[in-house]
């Protein structure tokens, strides 16, 4: 079907070609002079695509403002920052407000004043409080089916006798939509300070099945978005490449910026300390909240010893904020005595390694690793948990049918990466076939080669990003998007798009 659409393209561009060419000319006599004007029809077609673009910018599930192919938005009513949509109501089935911590269940507290059970509620992390809220009041899809989901198998989980089934699964836990497995670690003399047990938390099947259907349900849209108008519901065509190119870019940028997100809010959290979230995305923001409540104090010693603390915490989410994102499980350490009139008092960051690494900031760690170096298998991670192979292969379309219907394989990023570097040797081979046959037909086979991505080498926004050629065609600039570093980093970036 891709081969088939390329044809195709190129037979349409011959045409328009020949009637270019033609064009030039009166097609009548003098009398009735009817003339095509190339360039204003060449202007008007230029206009039209960029229209397209804009439009496809606006899909519901196309993350990010809508914008032209220079990246002025267009509209400045939609999805803003990686967990803030500015207060408007948004319209993707995958926007997504959560916490990196457990939280309190906000939004059964409103609807529930006088339910002891509701005002004591708390969340999962990375369940949503905005699942609570109606389709009409501003959720998402993915935000109602995790929360419907946490409330069904939270009061499953409370049943006697699924607690006695339960018990029988040696080394695994459920609680809300998650399972936990723990593996035992038998004892290394060679590494005391190992941990003698190590967990990992994944979505229940049952619920990973779900949450797919959303994500199948949000392509749906952008898909029809990228096709030619009138042809949005056709299976047997394929939308615009540049436009798919776009929506993949922007998912991409989505997806590195939320994982950085509830990495960096994952570690800086402590109890009593900073809990950064949509209401409080930033140290000064928390802080400033934090000192409000303290006017609420009477005592002036509490008060005193509060707004104390609070500094003592403003200070470690700032220096945590601007960690990238590689350290492996900083944490702060009380200095020596010795050192205590060294002009370094305070607490100290360090990097602990991965023994104790919580489980799921070493998960987060390494989505944005497998992102930064697509193509890196399990043994390029640092990690207390050894990861599956078949945790790294994804379905990947291999063919489509006359009829629409699609073929896919689970491959590697590596696997993947491999697959494209085997076509452009292919490529090189099929051309000089070419100039074996006519002498004068030249190409650059270093330029081709210099195409080629080796596994590890590359950060998924670096990838897919939109080809120079492509955003060429629409007047636009191709930029790589920045991949933050660190939470600061992030926090200053996403102002700056607010500001545009």
């Amino acid at each position: 079907m891709f081969q088939r659409s390329l044809k195709t393209n190129r037979s349409l561009r011959l045409l328009s070609l020949l009637a270019l060419a033609f064009s030039t000319a009166p097609l009548w006599g003098e009398g009735g002079v009817v003339q095509y004007d190339a360039e204003t029809e060449a202007e008007k077609a230029r206009k039209n695509y960029i229209e397209r673009f804009i439009k496809f910018t606006q899909d519901q599930n196309v993350s990010g403002k809508a914008k032209d192919p220079n990246g002025k938005v267009i509209q400045n009513n939609q999805k803003s920052r990686f967990n803030k949509d500015d207060g408007n109501s948004f319209e993707s089935l995958l926007t997504y407000h959560d916490a990196a911590y457990d939280s309190d269940d906000e939004e059964a507290k409103k609807q529930n004043p006088n339910d002891p059970k509701a005002q004591n509620r708390t969340l999962a992390p990375f369940v949503s409080s905005h699942g609570g809220i109606a389709a009409g009041g501003g959720s998402s899809q993915l935000e109602r089916t995790v929360y419907e989901k946490h409330t069904e198998y939270s009061k499953q989980d409370e049943d006697p006798q699924v607690q006695k089934q339960r018990a029988k699964e040696k080394g695994v836990r459920y609680f809300s939509v998650f399972k936990e497995d723990t593996r035992e670690l038998e004892p290394n003399p060679k590494n005391p300070d190992q941990p003698e047990s190590v967990s990992r938390v994944t979505l229940r099947p049952e619920v990973k099945e779900v949450i797919e259907q959303v994500g199948a349900e949000a392509f749906q849209t952008v898909e029809r978005s990228a096709k030619e108008p009138g042809a949005e519901n056709d299976p047997k065509l394929m939308g615009n490449l540049t436009f798919y190119r776009e929506a993949v870019a922007r998912a991409s940028k989505a997806m590195w910026d939320s994982t950085l997100a509830n990495l960096s809010q994952r570690r800086i959290f402590t109890p009593r300390g900073s809990r950064l979230s949509e209401g409080a995305a930033s140290c000064e923001n928390w802080a400033q909240n934090a000192n409000a409540e303290l006017e609420k104090l009477t005592d002036p010693d509490e008060k005193k010893s509060e707004a104390e603390r609070v500094q003592k915490e403003l200070k470690k989410c700032q220096q945590m904020s601007q960690v990238s994102w590689r350290m492996v499980n900083p944490k702060f350490e009380e200095p020596d005595g010795n050192q205590g009139n060294s002009g370094n008092s305070g607490p100290q960051l360090k990097e602990k390694g991965p023994n104790y690494e919580d489980k799921y900031s070493r998960d987060l760690r390494n989505q944005l690793e497998v992102m930064d170096k697509v193509g890196v298998g399990p043994d390029g991670l640092k990690s207390n948990w050894k990861y599956d192979e078949e945790e790294f292969k994804n379905e990947v379309l291999s063919e489509t049918d006359d009829e629409g219907n699609v073929s896919t394989v689970k491959m590697t990023n590596a696997e993947q990466l491999d697959s494209y570097n085997k076509a452009l040797d292919e490529s090189i081979e099929s051309m000089k076939a070419v100039q074996k046959t006519l002498p004068d037909f030249q190409f650059d086979e270093k330029e081709i080669q210099a195409k080629k991505i080796q596994a590890g080498q590359k950060n998924i926004l670096e990838i897919n990003k939109v080809p120079e050629q492509m955003m060429e065609e629409l007047g636009g600039q191709s930029n790589t998007p920045k991949a933050a570093e660190n939470y600061s980093e992030l926090l200053q970036e996403q102002s700056g798009d607010s500001a545009q």
